[in-house]
């Protein structure tokens, strides 16, 4: 460990953050609608003990820049938060429903994950692609407006 790092480890404003986050990153909609209140209870423990909040950590010593890894992610749809160091790994967190995309993005980028896969599958599909490849980015899709006709 370096002496620099020290401060990175009792940022308390990154851990408010992150978990202040992971409540507002919840899937309260989509657990109300599968399961109504127990849903809501389900998501509420989920939120309590990160369960919908994947870590990835990726190494540090790349020559990916953890802003570079969140730019590359946001431009394809994935939220990054709880950001931090721990060792040789910079660690976030994203969204369980999106863990497994995420995990892809970073691996076709060539960027290096050092966290247990989600989806172990990810190191093979991103192998059928160049190096530093990116998938075409995301075309937002615009919904049409909804009119009132009387």
């Amino acid at each position: 460990m370096n002496l620099f790092d020290l401060p990175a480890y009792f940022d308390l404003i990154d851990r408010i953050e992150g978990i202040v986050s992971t409540f507002l990153n919840a899937d309260w909609a989509g657990a109300w609608r599968r399961r109504g209140a127990a849903g809501l209870l389900t998501e509420l423990i989920a939120c309590l003990t990160a369960h919908n909040a994947p870590m990835i950590r990726v190494s540090r010593y790349s020559p990916w820049r953890g802003i570079d890894i969140e730019r590359l992610l946001r431009r394809h749809g994935v939220k990054v938060w709880d950001r931090g160091i721990a060792g040789d790994d910079l660690y976030f967190c994203v969204k369980r429903r999106q863990v497994r995309w995420a995990e892809y993005l970073l691996l076709r980028a060539g960027v290096p994950v050092t966290s247990a896969l989600n989806e172990p599958r990810n190191r093979q599909y991103a192998q059928l692609y160049p190096p530093n490849s990116k998938p075409p980015q995301r075309s937002r899709r615009r919904r049409p407006r909804a009119t009132h006709r009387q």
